[in-house]
């Protein structure tokens, strides 16, 4: 049986029954979180459905089918609108329209972090990274005095390696468990794989080095991002992620 679920105002699926299960279990699917399947008229929420306790039958929607990220319902593409990401009905085409005029967040609708709100949170990044490694030089300066000439090259050696691991650990970590570092945290804007969902680990890893290397072309693949439609460093293409603002 195939399901569909819906998230940030979009359509996601199809799953089966076991996968649906693993998104309620890895907390992706919530009991208020609208789902739907072949047979049901409407929407309803995983609480109501109870993961297959589906409402009597009705008529079959048509295959090209999607939801309005205001109401949660599902419509023929015939009947709705669609402003970026987003599905509207007709019935909610006026609220949605007068929301966007007061330049109102509006769900499903995608909106990418820009070039100056990633430069404030590499900022935070950096203030916080320096003041790391002000630390790292402290106790390597004290090891350097203590030992002898030919172990202070070796000690200075393992500071430069020690501050590029806490560099990786720090974006690797923060990103893959929280999809953000402080710094993207403080801005408001998190990291996210192209179709929206959660970074792994691995990639979160695979993107740290990868942004070394728009650091090394003299900044070149951070200053992409202002000419990119989705504001996409190289690192950015390279690894197939995203960074965009959170949802009020």
């Amino acid at each position: 049986m195939s399901w569909y679920y819906a998230e940030a105002g979009q359509q996601r699926g199809p799953v089966t029954d076991t996968e649906l299960e693993d998104l309620v279990k890895a907390g992706t699917v919530q009991p208020d979180t609208l789902i739907w399947r072949d047979g049901m008229p409407n929407w309803q929420s995983y609480s109501q459905v109870q993961g297959g306790a589906a409402p009597p039958s009705a008529a079959p929607l048509p295959e090209d089918a999607v939801v309005c990220s205001s109401c949660g319902r599902m419509f023929g593409r015939d009947e709705v609108i669609k402003y970026g990401d987003a599905w509207v009905c007709a019935a909610c085409k006026p609220a949605f329209v007068q929301r966007l005029k007061e330049g109102a967040a509006l769900p499903g609708v995608t909106e990418y972090a820009g070039f100056w709100i990633r430069f404030g949170a590499k900022f935070v990044d950096g203030l916080i990274l320096r003041f790391v490694g002000m630390i790292i030089n402290v106790l390597g300066a004290a090891v350097v005095r203590t030992s002898g000439e030919s172990a202070s090259s070796m000690a200075v050696f393992f500071m430069v390696g020690l501050g590029f691991v806490v560099d990786i650990l720090y974006r690797t970590i923060f990103v893959g468990a929280f999809g953000a570092t402080p710094g993207k945290m403080a801005v408001k804007v998190r990291v996210v794989n192209a179709d929206g969902s959660k970074v792994s680990y691995g990639k979160a890893f695979a993107r740290a080095l990868a942004e070394y290397l728009s650091l090394i072309l003299l900044l070149i693949g951070y200053i992409m991002a202002a000419f990119d439609s989705e504001k996409r460093a190289l690192h950015d293409r390279i690894c197939s992620t995203r960074v965009i603002k959170k949802e009020s």
